[in-house]
């Protein structure tokens, strides 16, 4: 009996294992010590280097840092929060390095979701692979999108929770509803969990649907109450960073702009909607689902030297013929550019379909419901008319971009329900006229499209794209040839797999073999189908040492140039890289550009009405006359990026840096102010000022300043003293009391000012900065950030997760509890 029992847990045991061997084996560049070279990596390690360094140093967190954008909150960068308790078995998720560690996190949560909806534990290993080594997810892996991930591979886990609630045990399911929801908010990814929240929603209508229709109500309510205490502690246990996100997401571009210029464009409260869904899916792109290379796959992708474009560099002589083909704009579909395609599988594709034949009642209702809505959100701006609906009434859509990215939901639908109809099918639940019919339609519908676009691609369009015309002739002329290439190699490649997977389940059904023989063949053809197309966007070619992951960082000439300047606070503008989507040069200077999709709106607005027609006036000095009097004639007239401390401009990596000497300081008197009534006001009058002389001031701190008649000291002075990216001082000497605007970015939510040590007002000059009234004499001004939210947000995840964790204590213990006298009762 015992022994029979230990058997009984060798499907689970088996299955993790066999998770760690095939992602390990998927990525055996890990056993080289290497890792992968992620752009997003790399760009995040550039800007995050003044916080790690300094909490290195200090062991303290800094919160804010002068790296990027002049100055920001680091809530979106790196923060290592305070308070939950829980984080430590949340690290304990991750097996081993990154990326195999994650993708062993998806392959585990799908199981865990099958597993709660009754599939095999064999079968479930299947369908594990079939979510796991998605396209998407080894795409996102390339680049660095590695919350994204995470957020992803948990996604079913938590939903298992809100399943096993319903189907087993509502108190503890809630537990851990409450405790995989806060492990899905801790991987810190908003948008992903807010998608996720879709999928639980429709689950959960569909189970108020079974609940009325057996009269069982008051039994949904009680589940559905438990899981929303659960929701609420998940988020009290997370509140240490979602606080501080929510308080500053108000202050980026997420929360919109105050400005009424460009109104007509600007959705109240969130993105502007022509930004947010910029990357939207094509309708017709759509069969990249089942067809990888429908749309010619990657941006920048590889073709092989059967390509027409390599028989023509070939006949041509061209040495790097090979080198080339490497790296080609295969991709001919609407987005601006792509890292692949969101392949889901053929096979699951197939499957799937086989499902909305065969299933019947709530659980394919939901499952349509949900993936309909997130394919019609993915096309974005392609079916505009529920886009706008969503960006306009629908809590919080405004705030995310990308549309394209609610197909992640179709990753966990298709192979759940696909996995489940074939659970059921090994079953026998079906007669062998129905699923002769169900077979038929699905590999006819499937298949049939596949087999379409095998013998006839032209049906998909003229394969070029709009960006086609910035290429050579010859290129113009053979690439569209070998994107029709790669798509009819692609339908009937998954024609193949279609098949195959129908003939499997056709043998079954005429007892030629037997269900563990359709397991293990319908996973290996699962496998070798994903295996193959994943490898087409992370490979061993995109792992290197750590060595050569650091190496980007080694400071150019130029940067050596400024770094010997040993002035503790000043800016650096580099126009030899795209200044606001690059933060390479954040690693060494605090820069006035970088790359942030949350920056503050209000520098974003700086950005697009001063700081970016400034550098297009010195860009136009340095091509008419680039001679260095002409580039510091160039510089005297910027007057937005030298009350921004702009000291140094890099033209070019290697040589020297133009050294400006009309930026402002840190901090000067100026000799009046303006009050202005609206933030358009407050914005433009920029232009009318010299901020050097005087200052722009919104009338919200008119009680503040009203009445005050600065009688200007010319002979004031005020200089830093000390600095830290989370604590500044000054040393001032004035005969009067002046008005000083401090080259700072001002934020209303954490910094505090103090005059020798006593709190004073904190007041925003000319749109974006600091300013402070100081009195007359000697006096110390000090600048401390220290936002409530995270000090606060750190003692209400403290308590939280502490009764979360002794909730899943207790619940385990009952469970134990109950089981052993169950047992003894027997």
């Amino acid at each position: 009996m015992k022994m029979s029992k230990l058997k009984s847990f060798y499907p689970y045991l088996v299955a993790f294992i066999l998770f760690i061997v095939i992602a390990y084996a998927y990525f055996p560049a890990l056993f080289e010590g290497k890792i992968v070279m992620q752009s997003d990596i790399s760009s995040w390690r550039g800007a995050a280097n003044e916080i790690i360094q300094f909490r290195e140093q200090t062991g303290e967190e800094p919160l804010w840092t002068n790296s990027m954008f002049s100055g920001m909150p680091t809530t979106m960068i790196s923060t290592e929060y305070k308070g939950n308790y829980l984080k430590n078995v949340y690290d304990g998720l991750f097996v081993g390095p990154r990326p195999a560690s994650y993708l062993i996190l998806g392959l585990v949560s799908f199981y865990l979701l099958l597993l709660a909806f009754g599939v095999n534990p064999w079968l479930s290993i299947v369908g594990a692979l079939a979510f796991g080594f998605c396209s998407y997810n080894f795409q996102i892996l390339q680049v660095g999108h590695n919350a994204k991930m995470v957020a992803i591979s948990l996604m079913p886990m938590v939903l298992a929770s809100v399943v096993f609630a319903f189907r087993k045990n509502r108190w503890l399911g809630a537990v851990f509803f409450g405790i995989t929801l806060a492990f899905q908010i801790m991987a810190n990814h908003p948008q992903i969990t807010y998608y996720l929240a879709f999928i639980v929603l429709f689950y959960g209508i569909a189970q108020l649907y079974k609940a009325v229709k057996a009269k069982a109500l008051p039994a949904f309510l009680k589940t559905v109450t438990l899981l929303v205490v659960a929701v609420l502690f998940a988020a009290a246990t997370n509140i240490n960073h979602l606080w501080p996100t929510w308080e500053y997401s108000k202050y980026t571009m997420r929360g919109g702009s105050e400005l009424t210029l460009n109104q007509n464009s600007q959705t109240k409260g969130g993105l502007d909607k022509e930004y947010a869904t910029a990357w939207s899916y094509g309708i017709d792109e759509t069969l990249n689902l089942m067809i990888p290379n429908f749309k010619g796959g990657a941006s920048g992708g590889a073709l092989d030297k059967n390509s027409e474009t390599y028989k023509f560099l070939n006949s041509q002589g061209a040495s790097n013929a090979d080198q080339i083909i490497q790296q080609l704009p295969l991709y001919w579909g609407e987005q601006a550019f792509t890292a692949g395609p969101m392949y889901m599988g053929a096979i699951a594709i197939f499957l799937f379909v086989l499902g909305l034949v065969l299933i019947k009642g709530p659980m394919k209702w939901w499952i349509v419901g949900i993936s309909l809505l997130a394919l019609f959100l993915g096309w974005g701006r392609n079916f505009m008319f529920l886009s706008s609906f969503f960006y306009d009434y629908i809590p919080l859509y405004n705030k995310f971009r990308v549309p394209s990215m609610m197909l992640i939901v179709l990753q966990l639908t298709i192979p759940l329900l696909g996995i489940y109809t074939l659970n059921k099918i090994l079953n026998g639940e079906y007669e062998k006229k129905t699923l002769i019919k169900g077979l038929k339609i699905a590999v006819g519908v499937t298949g049939g499209i596949c087999a379409l676009f095998a013998l006839l691609p032209g049906l998909a369009g003229s394969f070029v794209s709009p960006a086609d015309s910035q290429y050579p002739d010859w290129l113009r002329q053979y690439l569209p040839q070998d994107r029709e290439s790669l798509l009819r190699s692609d339908a009937f490649r998954s024609l193949v797999f279609i098949l195959l997977a129908g003939v499997v389940i056709w043998a079954w059904m005429i007892q030629k073999i037997k269900s563990t023989h359709v397991v293990f063949v319908m996973g290996l053809l699962i496998l070798a189908d994903m295996w193959t197309v994943d490898k087409r966007y992370l490979n061993n070619d995109h792992f290197v040492k750590q060595r050569e992951f650091n190496n980007q960082y080694q400071p150019r000439p130029v940067d050596q140039a400024i770094l010997a300047d040993k002035d503790p606070n000043y800016r650096v503008l580099d126009i030899s890289v795209n200044t606001f989507n690059d933060s390479h040069t954040s690693y060494h200077h605090k820069t006035i550009g970088g790359y942030s999709a949350a920056k503050l709106q209000r520098y974003q607005d700086i950005i697009d009405y001063f700081i970016y027609p400034e550098m297009q006036s010195i860009g136009k000095t340095l091509e008419s006359s680039p001679t260095l009097s002409a580039m510091e004639e160039s510089l005297s007239k910027q007057t937005v990026l030298n009350m921004l401390n702009t000291k140094y401009v890099i033209v070019h990596a290697n040589s020297a840096p133009v050294n400006n000497k009309y930026a402002y300081g840190n901090a000067w008197f100026v000799k009046d102010y303006e009050l202005v009534n609206t933030p358009d006001e407050e914005l433009l009058g920029l232009k009318q000022i010299d901020p050097r002389e005087s200052a722009v001031i919104s009338k919200e701190f008119e009680s503040v300043i009203q009445d005050k008649g600065f009688n200007f000291d010319e002979n004031a002075t005020i200089q830093l003293t000390s600095y830290a990216p989370n604590k500044l001082e000054y040393k001032t000497s004035a005969a009067n009391e002046q008005l000083a605007v401090f080259s700072e970015i001002y934020y209303p939510k954490g910094w505090n000012v103090y005059i020798d040590g006593n709190k004073t007002d904190l007041l925003r000059a000319d749109y974006i900065l600091r300013a402070v009234i100081v009195p007359a004499g000697e006096h110390t001004v000090t600048f401390e950030y220290k936002p409530e939210s995270y000090y606060m947000g750190a003692r209400i995840s403290a308590i939280s997760s502490s009764l979360l964790l002794l909730a899943l204590l207790g619940g385990i213990i009952f469970y134990i509890m109950r089981y052993m006298k169950k047992k003894k009762d027997e």
